[in-house]
């Protein structure tokens, strides 16, 4: 009993200390909870401003697999992804997966099994050319966005049938995701000419045939426009995290996170926004760097963003990440984040807010099987995809080949 309780003690140090330490230079592996403690310390009287609220507590996050996709590499090619980029369920637990590189969906049950395929590669009906996003609604329709189409298509049926429907707006960019919202849809993108000028909005609601009703969500509220990284990421196809409770809540995340999560909450026909300060966090969290930089230290080439636009090309060492945003059955919202400073591979962690925007907590996010929790390569290349109706979580690792499959998980919260 005595070696455990040393153990959590240390590990509840090792935390605090690691997210302190990224302000001050590259890390250095903590031998022990005493030197975890002094840094600890020192950070503590010299930063106090990045501290979580004493009333947090601090947790453990432990994500259970139980399926995992994709894993034999004997198996034939409708079970093995290249990179798994969107996925989304019916009512019937069948799981819809959009892999990069692809023009289609592969559908499997919910025992994993390849049931089939939906849609192909072209310009006809039923086809895409660059799929955005995917989603299944409640009535079951596959809804796929292309923003090359500039179109829906909804496949009814698992794809025997479909219909198109244009974007009734043009300079629409990635579509994606689409997420049910009471008896309508509200999708992320960046619409630049049907907005009016200065009034750029990131979400946008839709009617159950796709009409369009109204956007909110002001891209000056979730990003810095006046610095032009951040103007590039909020352009950016997966620059936002976003979740929903599927009635009056939708919660955004910026990937690049900076330690806030932004919560929308509808009050009669007007969304209110609220900033939700998460827990302890770099103090920035990325670098801007040149290409000679890159190129001579392989630590910046680790966890870099290359953003190209018109206004040039912009590189960063990320140090923070939001790698997925989850609203739990009971309200609750969950953002994962892993942090990659200089001089470390990275790790992963959690916070966790109460329905009313208070952090409840924070701490390290692991899986179950701790030969992959051991494995940096596994842990640092997760991604929070989808959660399922049954609460069921959906996340893109890698596994012991370094081949990218899709997990099936459930989230474990307890003290730590």
């Amino acid at each position: 009993m005595e070696q455990s309780l040393d153990n959590a003690w240390t590990q509840r140090w090792l935390f605090r200390g690691r997210h302190l330490m990224q302000l001050f230079g590259p890390q250095r592996r903590i031998m022990n909870g005493h030197v975890a403690l002094r840094r600890f310390l020192v950070a503590l009287a010299i930063v106090p401003c990045i501290l979580a609220p004493v009333s947090a507590q601090e947790l453990s996050f432990t994500l259970v697999e139980q399926l995992v996709l994709g894993n034999d590499e004997e198996a034939a090619a409708e079970y093995l992804f290249t990179f798994p980029e969107r996925v989304r369920t019916d009512s019937k637990g069948r799981i819809y997966v959009k892999d990069r590189r692809r023009a289609d969906v592969r559908v499997f049950d919910a025992r994993g099994q390849y049931v089939t395929t939906i849609g192909s590669r072209g310009e006809g009906p039923g086809e895409m050319q660059r799929i955005d996003g995917i989603h299944v609604d409640g009535q079951d329709r596959l809804i796929v966005s292309d923003a090359m189409l500039a179109r829906f298509t909804i496949f009814t049926d698992l794809g025997n049938s479909h219909e198109t429907k244009a974007f009734e707006v043009e300079g629409t960019i990635y579509p994606s995701p689409i997420l049910s919202l009471g008896d309508s849809f509200v999708l992320k993108y960046v619409n630049f000419r049907g907005d009016p000028a200065g009034q750029r909005s990131v979400l946008h609601l839709h009617a159950t045939e796709l009409d369009r009703l109204g956007s909110f969500a002001q891209l000056g509220n979730l990003f810095n426009l006046d610095i032009p990284f951040q103007r590039s990421r909020s352009r950016s196809r997966d620059g936002l995290r976003v979740a929903t409770d599927g009635s009056d809540t939708i919660v955004l995340a910026p990937q690049v996170y900076d330690g806030y999560v932004y919560r929308y909450t509808r009050s009669n026909d007007t969304w209110v926004m609220g900033k939700l300060k998460g827990g302890p966090a770099p103090e920035t969290p990325y670098i801007l760097v040149s290409e000679r930089d890159m190129e001579a230290n392989l630590d910046y080439r680790k966890a870099a963003i290359l953003s190209s636009t018109s206004e040039g090309i912009f590189r960063a060492k990320i140090l923070n990440w939001s790698i997925g945003l989850i609203i739990l059955a009971n309200g609750d919202i969950v953002n994962f984040t892993m942090q990659t400073p200089l001089g470390d591979t990275g790790y992963t962690s959690a916070e966790m807010f109460s329905r009313d925007g208070t952090l409840v907590g924070y701490g390290p996010l692991q899986l179950n099987d701790p030969g992959l929790d051991g494995d940096k390569r596994v842990k640092t290349s997760m991604s929070i995809l989808w959660q399922d109706a049954a609460g069921r979580i959906y996340l893109r690792r890698k596994n012991e080949s370094d081949f990218y499959v899709l997990s099936v998980a459930e989230l474990v919260v307890r003290p730590l």
